[in-house]
């Protein structure tokens, strides 16, 4: 599903909305999803910014917040993601352009903390359902699931000996992984499944091809290298 607020868009926008809504839906048709989102397309003269519904700025979207549970439960709360996947976890992302030049992009993976049952979250609510299994020795001993959220980002403007222009934030907010070059949505997919449900891993996903964007500078000496 795509909603779009304005007529006209280059073609690098277009097929990278193009390619977040149907590898949405194979991951749907694979049953892999719980909920799955509408992407958000903007435009504002020669900018384009893909997107998430919802998009608000606050504490739980704050860098500071990354890891934390409460950031889990906003973005759960709030619809600020792209499909949640049959195990609660959430994939989001965000690309901005302008005309065919990537400006930013961010993908974020965050694994659920909880094993919850999704009828029981249908019936209490993601917050109300963490507290119970929280508050239960059992029931957080049996469900909890200690993983840490992965976030690729690539923002040029940003870059310096700290910063890496493109980068993947894992287990605290000031952990930037140097990464080779920013990657599409179905790279960032298959990474997930290859490593965090390799016993699962849709084989239709090897079918599926990358883009590939302009705009950025290789990093030679990258910690990372997603291959294509």
């Amino acid at each position: 599903m795509v909603k779009i607020q304005m007529k006209s868009m280059n073609k690098h926008v277009e097929d990278t909305r193009n390619q977040i809504s149907n590898t949405i839906q194979i991951l749907s048709g694979c049953g892999l999803t719980r909920v799955t989102k509408d992407i958000v397309l903007t435009q504002n003269h020669n900018e384009a910014i893909l997107t998430w519904d919802n998009h608000i700025p606050g504490r739980h979207n704050a860098g500071k917040s990354f890891t934390t549970l409460n950031q889990y439960i906003s973005i759960y709360e709030t619809g600020a993601y792209h499909c949640i996947l049959f195990d609660g976890s959430i994939i989001r992302t965000y690309f901005k352009f302008s005309k065919n030049i990537l400006l930013q992009e961010s993908l974020l993976y965050w694994p659920a903390p909880l094993n919850i049952p999704e009828d029981e979250v249908d019936e209490l609510g993601i917050r109300e359902a963490i507290s119970m299994s929280f508050s239960d020795q059992g029931l957080r001993d049996e469900r909890s699931s200690m993983r840490s959220p992965v976030r690729f980002d690539f923002d040029p403007s940003k870059s310096n000996e700290n910063h890496p222009e493109t980068h993947i934030h894992i287990q605290h907010a000031n952990c930037r992984i140097s990464a080779r070059r920013p990657i599409c949505f179905n790279t960032f997919v298959k990474f997930i499944f290859k490593n965090f449900y390799p016993d699962i891993y849709p084989v239709i996903l090897d079918d599926l091809h990358p883009l590939n964007y302009s705009g950025y500078n290789i990093c030679e000496k990258a910690v990372v290298c997603l291959y294509e």
